[in-house]
């Protein structure tokens, strides 16, 4: 608005994103025990505040810490999504003013995730509450603005258990655009801030060494390559720097005594990832204790040492590891089987066996025993390892009380081996739920290790060990150039670099073939007694494979050749397409159908080289940063219907108005592809022997938040995607590979939600 210049404006979808902000104020939970969402309700104070008084930047807020401002970059929300590892009441406070050209109302959405407290001008709007995991919903509502300013204030409540997604957003109808934001305080700070973020945003790569922005900074500025800080020289619109070291990168500025910050990340700058040389399997175990060695601040850097034969003093890795299973935090489970593989080995010294025994006796096995605390119980790797904690305590104390319920180790252990035949009964049949995660089959095969080596049942512990078999078998399967590539069930950042993840360090074990990398727990598998991977791993990964598997309630396809990989899941899957209202239909009861919402599931990939990857994905935030899951790059927030033929993944989103994030993007790396094309609908790339072609439905932009070079973006709630691989050579080269992909020829009809190409008869979106 003409009226008030210098100031912020809402985003093009109407999102108010500048806000000052006080908190969150951190406190332990003290309610009653129950379900995570029961204690979410808890923790909220049913009745409604007085709103603060008064808010100005830099001045003190209702819990005596200063106002302060954030930059959003691309967050349309004020976020402070976070992981506890114990249970925590969050209370945040957030106040803006919205500038009106007249008095008029004004329809808004409220988006929550926690619970939302609204005034205008003092006046409580509305409550808005959404004590549940996971995902932001919207309160429709008016906003009786008053020409000049109005000031806006927010309350939100939250409880902070695991990974908690805590956040409110604004959203103006038809854009906003006739208001403007302003923070409160002095007009001139907004103005200053606005200038600082303007110039921040503007930032951008150029090439492998250099930053460009606008203009000069507007006050003096900093950049950080590799933990080493540099002014931005003054009067210079351009940063130079070596891009050896400069992978990650970050651009600071000072202003209003306010920090803001802006994070690079340049992929071309990483190094090729090296192949592990070949080794006989004692070496590479040896090779794997020596790097866990290296990190002796962890237990499993202590058992290492101690496998190679030192001693250091481990007591406070072990204190300071005690004192987290002691207070139940979220993830002790992974501390007390690390500690009883200790004491199993026989590695421990007296005075830590002592204190681990203590410990372990006053530890809550399962939800059917006494205690109130943020610890999971129910995912695959923490079923497991909880299970073979019970079990494998109870066999090293089997004549003494467990304190916490009750039993004697006896009982523990005869329950936790029950349960630890139950999981392997239910993966046996239907595979893994969290297949091929890079981040969390590590610990499931840790979780096994733990039962083949230490259960005392030798039939059990048979069957732990063909599961880790399979674990190692499925890695080399999906291996292309050293490389893993698998859809997965549980997913994270790391899909963006697949080279440096806990499956690559899995695989990295098993084979010589395969990219080096490492994770620590490796140090499970390799202080077994007995286990060793299997010895066909490298003929697995050489070997070209074309077939469709089950996991677990989803449908797995791959095509592998010497050129390219291509994998995918089927939603819906095959057999729930034939009966989708079936009981028996896994997949739709995973959610794994098309237009459910999305969780940490990574869909599908293509890959043409260990530095060359491709996939799309709907984002389940807005911004590169969030703790969020499903995340920027990892997992979807809305699921497509997908399907693949051979070397073709075609895929429809149908993201509903409900849903705040209204586009789809694709990894598209075009740093790594040695011949690249690409137009208002395709990109077309080379690499080595093979080539890849994306076609998206919706006009394709180019996107540079933190990654840079690498992301294409669709604008669009409804759109459609094709992907397909081949062979330079059996094209005739790459512009016969890109002139026979245009030849398919594909129509999107968004409508019926319809896509055809040439030759086929394509997919349609369920009715």
């Amino acid at each position: 608005m003409t009226s008030a210049p210098a100031c912020f404006a809402p985003d093009p979808q109407g999102y108010v994103r500048h806000w000052i902000t006080t908190g969150p104020q951190r406190s332990p939970y003290g309610g009653p025990s129950g379900t995570d969402d029961a204690m979410r309700r808890a923790a909220i104070g049913p009745h409604i505040a007085r709103p603060p008084d008064a808010a100005a930047l830099g001045e003190e807020g209702p819990f005596g810490q200063p106002w302060g401002f954030t930059a959003p970059g691309a967050n349309i929300f004020v976020e402070r999504s976070a992981f506890f590892h114990q249970l925590t009441v969050l209370d945040l406070y957030a106040a803006t003013d919205l500038l009106a050209d007249a008095d008029g109302i004004v329809p808004v959405r409220l988006w929550a995730c926690g619970t939302a407290d609204l005034w205008l001008n003092g006046e409580h709007l509305a409550r808005h509450d959404v004590p549940r995991y996971m995902y932001p919903d919207a309160l429709r509502l008016d906003l009786p603005l008053r020409s000049g300013a109005n000031r806006l204030a927010v309350r939100l409540q939250g409880l902070g258990v695991r990974d908690t997604r805590y956040l409110f957003g604004l959203q103006v109808a038809d854009g906003g655009g006739n208001l403007a934001v302003r923070l409160p305080g002095a007009p001139e700070t907004t103005a200053a801030l606005a200038e600082a973020e303007a110039w921040l945003e503007s930032v951008a790569a150029d090439g492998r060494d250099a930053l460009i922005a606008s203009a000069p900074p507007p006050v003096p500025a900093e950049v950080t390559v590799a933990d080493t800080t540099t002014p931005w020289p003054t009067g210079e619109p351009r940063f130079g720097f070596n891009p050896a070291a400069a992978f990650g990168l970050s651009v600071a500025l000072r202003v209003a005594g306010q920090s803001l910050t802006r994070s690079f990340e340049i992929p071309a700058n990483l190094p090729q990832p090296p192949t592990a040389a070949p080794a006989p399997d004692a070496n590479r175990r040896h090779h794997a204790l020596h790097i866990a060695a290296g990190k002796d601040q962890r237990v499993t850097g202590l058992l290492a040492h101690r496998l190679l034969g030192g001693k250091p003093a481990g007591e406070p890795t072990v204190a300071n590891s005690l004192a987290g299973i002691e207070q139940r935090n979220d993830c002790a489970d992974f501390t007390l089987a690390m500690l009883l593989r200790l004491v199993a080995l026989d590695l421990a010294t007296p005075a830590e066996a002592e204190q681990i025994r203590r410990v372990a006796r006053g530890f809550r096995y399962w939800p059917d025993e006494p205690g109130t605390d943020a610890m999971c119980f129910g995912s695959e790797n923490h079923a497991l390892l909880f299970h073979g904690c019970q079990a494998i305590a109870g066999r090293l104390y089997p004549n003494e009380c467990f304190t916490n319920s009750g039993r004697t180790g006896a009982e523990q252990a005869a329950i936790g081996l029950q349960r630890c035949r139950l999981w392997l009964d239910a993966t046996e049949a239907h595979g893994f739920r969290e297949y091929h995660s890079s981040t969390y089959m590590p610990l499931t095969m840790a979780a096994l290790m733990n039962v083949a080596d230490f259960s005392g049942d030798e039939a059990l512990a048979r069957r732990a060990a063909a599961l880790v078999d399979r674990i190692f078998e499925q890695a080399a399967l999906h291996a292309f150039d050293g490389v893993t590539i698998a859809p997965q069930g549980r997913v994270y950042r790391n899909v963006l670099y697949p080279h440096t993840s806990g499956t690559q360090a899995i695989l990295s074990y098993g084979s010589p073939d395969a990219v080096v990398a490492f994770t620590d727990w490796l140090a499970f598998v390799a202080s077994s007694p007995t286990y060793s991977p299997p010895e066909t791993l490298g003929d697995t990964m050489r070997r070209p494979a074309a077939t469709t598997y089950r996991e677990n309630g989803v449908e797995v396809a791959l095509a592998k050749t010497a050129d390219y990989l291509l994998t995918s899941l089927a939603i819906p899957a095959s057999f729930d397409r034939a009966d989708p209202e079936s009981a028996a239909a896994p997949n739709v009861r995973a959610g794994l159908f098309p237009g459910s919402r999305g969780y940490q599931q990574h869909l599908w990939h293509a890959t043409l080289g260990r530095g060359c990857h491709v996939f799309v994905n709907h984002p389940g935030c807005t911004f590169d940063q969030s703790h969020s899951r499903p995340g920027y790059w990892y997992g979807n927030g809305i699921l497509p219907r997908l399907a693949q033929r051979g070397n073709l993944v075609a895929e429809i989103f149908d993201i509903p108005e409900q849903h705040p994030i209204h586009f789809t993007h694709a990894h598209w790396p075009s740093d790594a592809f040695e011949h690249e094309e690409t137009d208002e609908h395709w990109a077309i790339g080379a690499c080595g022997t093979g080539a890849v072609a994306l076609w998206c439905s919706q006009p394709l932009g180019r996107r540079n938040e933190v990654l840079t070079g690498r992301e294409l973006i669709a604008r669009g709630r409804r759109a459609a995607w094709l992907c397909l691989c081949g062979s330079l050579a059996d094209a005739g080269g790459f512009e016969a590979f890109a002139a026979n992909c245009r030849r398919l020829a594909p129509a999107f009809d968004p409508d019926a939600r319809c896509l055809r190409w040439s030759g086929c008869e394509g997919i349609e979106y369920p009715a």
